[in-house]
This record gives C-alpha cells, structure tokens and sequence, in this order.
C-alpha cells in the first residue's frame, strides 16, 4: 500500500530576470520556497526573514519586487495563488514539486496583493 505525499503550505517567489513588462523565460529562474502555515505569515515579513540568513543577495530587493505566491491546503486539497506573471506551467510544476502537492487548483491573480515589479 502506497501512502499519500505529504502536503505543505506556504509562500514562494520567483527570482527571474525581468523587464518592465515580461519575465525572460529564456533566462534562468529560480523557485524560493517558505515552508510555512499559508496565513501565519505575511509575504513581507517572510521575505525580511528568508533575506537575512541565506540570501543576503537579495536584500536590496522589496517583498514584491519579484513575483510570487503561496500554497494552500484545505480538506486535503492544495490551491496555488500566484501572479499572473508566473501561471505559466513550468512554475507550477516548480510549485507542485517543491510543496508536493498534485493537481492543485490554480488561481492567477492580477489583484493588487500579487503586484510584483512589473505592475507599477
């Protein structure tokens, strides 16, 4: 008998070459995630905590400088939220696989809390 994957919540961001208007998909990107229970915590004050210990790189960076997401799971079941930017499968694959959730409900934002670097 096979057990089910664990499933986990939490934030994440795309660090990606940008311009004002459209991610270089041709570039290399990378999936940041943030363990955590998906409402404990806001994008901001996780970003403050990711930047400090590991990726000091990226402090000149705001929260929303890149854009992001989060994962989470009610009733067994996972929804990604993420910006309109990155709803592009390769990224939800990243997600998928990195928070081991399968078939998640995908829900594209274009809301002012997913505005990323290149809404201004």
């Amino acid at each position: 008998m096979t057990t089910a994957p664990i499933m986990s919540e939490g934030l994440f961001w795309v660090i990606c070459t940008m311009t004002d208007t459209a991610i270089d998909w041709e570039d290399s990107w990378e999936l940041h995630p943030l363990f955590v229970k998906s409402d404990a915590i806001s994008h901001k004050d996780a970003w403050a905590q990711m930047v400090q210990p590991g990726h000091r790189e990226y402090r000149q960076c705001a929260y929303n400088h890149y854009p992001r997401g989060r994962v989470v799971v009610r009733n067994g079941r996972a929804t990604v939220f993420l910006s309109q930017h990155i709803a592009v499968d390769s990224v939800v694959a990243a997600v998928c696989e990195a928070f081991r959730v399968d078939a998640p409900k995908v829900h594209a934002e274009g809301s002012a809390h997913y505005r990323c670097r290149m809404d201004v």
